[in-house]
Parts: C-alpha cells; structure tokens; sequence
C-alpha cells in the first residue's frame, strides 16, 4: 500500500503522453477526487498577490503545496459570479492550472482545478450530490469533492474541489471525438444562445455557425420543431439535465435563469450537449414546482413541443424510481462523510459539529424534496423514506419524561393507565412547569407524532370548586 501511494505521488507531477499516459492520468484523477481529502496550501510572491488584488482574474504564479507534494509556477487566479466572488483579503474561490506557466505538468492527473469557497452553499454538499446525479443519468460534468486550503497562511478551511473544464474533459466525456474536439462554450453570467458565447476549448468553427444553426432549430414551428432539434441537439440528455435541473430545485442553471452551463459540440454525433456548472443553489425549497417557466431559449422552445414535454414529465418519474432517491442520497451522504472524517479529526470540535449539522441539514431538505415532488407527480411515497419512518416509529418512542418546575405552584404527575397521560397542574397565576425528555438520534428526516392525547389543566385557584379546570 505505501509503494503504490509513493508510486501515486510521483506520478502526480510527470507529463502525460501517449493513449496510456492519458488512461493512467484520468485514473489519477478519479483517485485524487474521490480518496482521501486533500489539503492545499497556496504560497504567493508579494507582487503576485498584488497584481491579483489588481486584475483577479488574471493568472499569476503561485507554488501549491498538495499534501507532501509541492508544485512550482502553478497559474492561479480568483474566480467566482456575482454571489460568490471574494477579494484577495477575504475567503476567496480559486481557480489552479497547473500546465498554465509549465507545460505538461498536472496534480495527480489533472491540469485545471477549482477550489470553490461554497459561500453559497453552506452545507458544501450541492455540487457533490448534483455531479453524481448529472454523471450517473448520462449527463456529462465536472466531477466534485472536497478539500481543506490554506492560502497566504491563513486556514480557510473546508472547500468544494471540482475539475475544470478543459481538452481533458472533453477526452474523458467524448472520447469518440479523438483529438477532433468540438467548441465548447462557456455560457457565461445570464447568456443565452443568441449571444456570441465565450469559447473555452475545441477545434470548431470560429464564427459561431454552430451556435446559429443550434439557434435555427429551436425557431422552427412546433409541428417540425423535434425532428429539427434532434438532427443537432443530443435531445435524449437534454431531457435529463432539464429533469434533474427541475428536480434538484435549480433555479440559477440554465434552464430557469439561463445561467451556469457549458455548452459543447460534438464533432462525432454532430449534437450540441449541455453540460450544468455552478450547482451551488439548490433545494431551497422542498415545495418548488418540477414543472417550471422555463426561462433558457432551448428550454422554453423545447418544451412547447407537446412529445418532448411528454418524455421530460417521464424522465422525471424515471429518475425519481432509478435515483433520486432517498436510499441513494444516504448513501452518498455517507460515502461523503467517510471520506471528510479522517480530516476532520484533526480539526477542531466546533468544525466538527457544524459538519455534522451541515450533514443533517441538507438531509432534512432532501427527504422534504423528495416527498414534495412525489405528490406534485401523484407518486406513492419513497420506499426508502418510508421504511425509514416505519423503521424508527417504535424503537425510538419516546420516553423518561421527567418533571419540572420552574416557577410558581404546579402540581405533575404521569398517569400511567390507559390512555396514557402527563397532567400538569398550576394552582396559583404565573406558574411555569413542564415534562421534558431528550434523546439521540442518528441523523435523517423524522415525523413526530403525538401518541396519546397531552392535557394541561390550569386551575384557578380562587374559584376553582366553582368554575372547574379550565382547558
């Protein structure tokens, strides 16, 4: 096991060439993104933090410290949107590229990377569960992780770790194209299709011919408009990614606000491929419709088409039995929390506790989505959601309570015939008093249910034998 971490290592700074090279690189990769968390620490010269603080979204050298390994002149600058953006001094988004200033050179078999500080989303679980998904359904995305920064020697702490969007994505996601790389587009900040979009990679045409003809289909008349689309646009997945936009409550992507996509076009298939980005805002409402206005041009375009509405309300049911689940999302809650435990060991007890919370949190918003889209569609309820509150419901019944009084002349006392009964009693006004109970619970979505009828009898003492107890 040490010989092949030492063996990880030393390749993490070799050039790639050849078939081999590039296959070894992507399983570097994957490692790197998905095994243990890594730690970065970034170094800057005093002139380089300057000209940053200048033009932050210009590259400048940095050295980069991943764990134990060190790499020289890696490009750095801030990244980040409207929301996300932050000053040099503050807890700033990073983009790395480690070939920027050194050709070939790459950190465990990725040129570009992004450390996102998730000051958008607190529970730095959106990215990672939304790539999953995305990924798993077919949709071509960055993968996501985490990691711990260091950077100008202050501990920023925890961070999003995502690949970048680059040649190297392509290889790894369209691997038919070969070398023959497509354009693809950066949708930019609130861009549509008819602006002339910010090209990042590929060997395609350089006056946006492919985005028109793109534009063209999608202007058609409805009666023509799906066999239109489909001659230039991978329909089939963007099915998918407008149903699990939907789905996850995304209403910053492309489809709701016509933002955070890439846009790629493949020289094998001859079809444009939407590729979601900036998954940092969702779930934040379990109640949030999953069939939206759609605000994106080839979203609204498509599904006027009556057969393509058709196929995403299906797509919608298909992913809600094959995946977006309640069994899958613990599990990813679990694979994620496993990995971030041996770290989070040596932090302190307080970064341990909101992790937790965090965890707990963003669980309570999944099953309260996954319920709510369930009935929007007249599904029957998550079988694994059910089992769950079937599971826990007599177990962790409640129990121990105890008394207390706090103020004032209060009587209590447990009726333990049937039906069970806490009475609780005030003989005189201002009178406080209460049953209290705690109990441990493993984190989820639980249902509190009153088992038997609670009464509070408050009496008044001066005329008590005239009046009665007053409820």
């Amino acid at each position: 096991m040490l010989r092949f971490l030492a063996l990880g290592l030393l390749l993490g700074a070799l050039p790639a060439t050849g078939a081999d090279s590039a296959t070894e690189r992507d399983r570097q990769a994957e490692a790197f993104l998905t095994g243990p968390v890594p730690s970065f620490k970034i170094l800057l010269g005093r002139k380089e933090a300057l000209q940053l603080m200048r033009e932050p979204r210009e590259y400048v050298p940095a050295t980069v410290m991943v764990g134990s390994r060190q790499f020289t002149n890696v490009g750095i600058h801030l990244k980040g949107a409207a929301g996300s953006f932050r000053e040099l001094g503050d807890r700033p988004a990073l983009t790395l590229n480690f070939d920027k200033f050194v050709p070939g050179q790459h950190c465990f078999g990725l040129d570009k990377l992004h450390l996102n500080n998730s000051v958008q989303d607190e529970t730095y679980l959106c990215e990672s569960i939304a790539s999953a998904q995305y990924r798993q359904a077919g949709v071509p995305t960055a993968r996501a992780g985490h990691a711990f920064v260091h950077f100008l020697g202050r501990d920023l702490g925890l961070y999003v770790l995502k690949e970048g969007y680059d040649t190297q994505f392509l290889r790894r996601n369209f691997p038919a194209a070969d070398k023959n790389y497509g354009n693809l587009y950066d949708g930019g900040f609130l861009q549509d299709l008819d602006q002339e979009l910010e090209r990042d990679a590929g060997k395609g045409p350089e006056d946006y011919s492919d985005l028109r003809q793109l534009r063209r289909a999608a202007g058609t008349p409805v009666a023509r408009r799906a066999a239109e689309l489909g001659r230039v646009l991978d329909l089939d997945r963007f099915v998918t990614f407008l149903a699990l936009q939907a789905l996850t409550d995304d209403w910053d992507g492309y489809g709701r606000n016509r933002n955070n996509y890439r846009l790629y076009f493949d020289p094998a298939t001859g079809r444009a491929v939407f590729i979601p980005h900036g998954m940092d805002q969702l779930f934040r409402e379990a109640s949030g419709s999953v069939l939206p206005d759609w605000s994106g041009m080839m979203a609204r375009r498509a599904m006027e088409v009556p057969e393509l509405q058709a196929q995403f309300e299906a797509r919608l049911r298909l992913l809600l039995d094959r995946q977006f689940t309640w069994n899958w999302m613990t599990n990813h809650f679990a694979a994620v929390d496993a990995r971030l435990q041996p770290s989070l060991a040596g932090r302190s007890a307080g970064d341990q506790q909101e992790w937790s919370n965090q965890v707990r949190r963003q669980s309570n918003r999944l099953a309260a989505r996954i319920r709510n889209v369930r009935r929007q569609l007249n599904l029957p309820p998550d079988p694994g959601l059910a089992a769950t509150v079937v599971a826990l419901r007599k177990p962790q019944q409640l129990a121990g309570w105890t008394p207390r009084a706090q103020q004032g002349r209060p009587s209590l006392d447990l009726d333990t015939n049937a039906p069970a009964a806490l009475h609780l009693a005030a003989h005189r006004p201002g009178t406080t008093a209460s049953f209290r109970t705690s109990q441990s619970l493993p984190a989820g979505t639980y249902t509190f249910e009153v088992a038997y009828a609670i009464y509070a009898l408050i009496y008044n003492q001066l005329n008590r034998d005239a009046q009665g107890p007053l409820l």
